[in-house]
């Protein structure tokens, strides 16, 4: 049997605040995927030089002139970018690769919409302090599925992510997995191996448990799953 492989349009965005000492090497590796026929950095009102930094290293450039969030970064990057498919990675990854980029791409493929990454290790705090119980609780389908449901390293189809509404801040990642398996998208998660972002500070994880639990809370309203996780819940008790 002959397999015929379509050209898939690849475009790389990254959403960027203050990724300066960083995102130089995030754009060289992207430039590098021989897949990637863009690469694009959404510089979020950045206060040091990040958005001189990625031109220098070869990306197009487009910037908020105040800071708006990471999802309205995503927002514009998708309005921007000229891919069919759009690959979105951190501004501050320490160890991504060519491979670990193919990796996200090559399940569009075989037709899948979005494909969420996981990595060599356990979910961080909030993933395992409050996305994943209160996933258990509300959308339990998402909990077994997904290793890291709160990874920010995902290709998307761009048609499916114009249908899809975006949350501004840390919460972006989560709110559009829940609506795209809610919505009867084809959703996949692949292993990149290990990844290394910069330190994230306490008060940082606090703001994203705080975004993750009011997005959870929103799409349990949104899609009916109050009234069954209590259901649940009395009939176990």
């Amino acid at each position: 049997m002959i397999e015929i492989h379509l050209k898939l349009s690849v475009g790389v965005v990254i959403p960027a605040y203050n990724e300066a000492p960083f995102i130089a090497t995030v754009i060289g590796v992207a430039r590098a995927v021989p897949e990637v026929d863009e690469v694009l950095v959404v510089d979020d009102g950045s206060s040091d030089r990040t958005a001189e930094a990625a031109a220098e290293a070869g990306a197009r450039v487009v910037s908020h002139e105040k800071n708006r969030g990471k999802g309205a970064a995503m927002r514009t990057g998708c309005r921007s970018a000229q891919g069919d498919v759009l690959i979105y990675l951190d501004g501050d990854l320490q160890n991504i690769t060519p491979e670990k980029i193919q990796c996200i791409i090559a399940p569009f493929r075989e037709g899948v919409d979005l494909v969420k990454t996981r990595f060599e290790r356990c979910g961080g705090r909030v993933t395992q302090l409050t996305a994943r119980p209160m996933l258990g609780h509300f959308f339990p389908e998402i909990d077994e599925q997904f290793d890291q449901p709160l990874s920010g390293q995902i290709g998307i189809r761009k048609e499916l992510m114009n249908e899809l509404e975006l949350e501004t801040d840390m919460g972006v990642d989560l709110g559009l997995l829940i609506d795209a398996v809610e919505g009867g998208a084809r959703v996949t998660e692949v292993s990149i191996g290990a990844l290394e972002h910069d330190h994230r500070e306490l008060k940082d994880l606090q703001g994203m448990a705080l975004a993750v639990s009011r997005v959870i809370l929103d799409r349990a309203a949104r899609y009916h799953r109050v009234e069954e996780a209590i259901e649940e819940l009395v009939e176990t008790n």
